[in-house]
């Protein structure tokens, strides 16, 4: 009977991180999208503007990181250096964290700035960006 390789349940465990925040990635990009393209739109600030174009930005460069492993997973079929593979997608995640992370606290800017205040809004994604990073240690 062949032995159990433990790296392989940290690349199954980080291959099921990618399946959830993949299509939470997608769906604040597919919304971001369309954004603009609705009749209300016209009728944000010019910081809302660029809050929204950063958000943009940050989420689809998110997006691509979380893509990457499955697509070097299949150009580097047969997976001959498991290992590699597994830093290679750890750091792609890692890195596409961060702009999700970033992501989401100009989206909490972007929201809260047009149903309340500007001012709130800072405060309020302030807090989320503290929150984001103590819980994620990247502070």
């Amino acid at each position: 009977m062949k032995s159990r390789d433990p790296s392989d349940d940290d690349l199954t465990d980080l291959l099921s991180e990618i399946r959830l925040l993949f299509p939470g990635t997608q769906i604040l990009v597919a919304f971001l999208i369309i954004l603009p393209f609705n009749s209300g739109y016209t009728r944000v600030s010019s910081l809302d503007n660029a809050v929204y174009v950063a958000m943009f930005v940050c989420a689809m460069i998110s997006l691509l990181m979380f893509i990457a492993p499955a697509a070097q997973h299949r150009l580097m079929r047969p997976l001959r250096d498991r290992a590699a593979f597994k830093r290679s997608v750890n750091h792609q995640v890692i890195i596409g964290l961060i702009p999700l992370s970033l992501a989401i606290t100009l989206a909490t800017f972007f929201v809260i700035s047009n149903v309340v205040s500007n001012l709130a809004a800072g405060i309020v994604a302030g807090i989320v960006g503290l929150a984001i990073g103590k819980y994620s240690e990247i502070l």
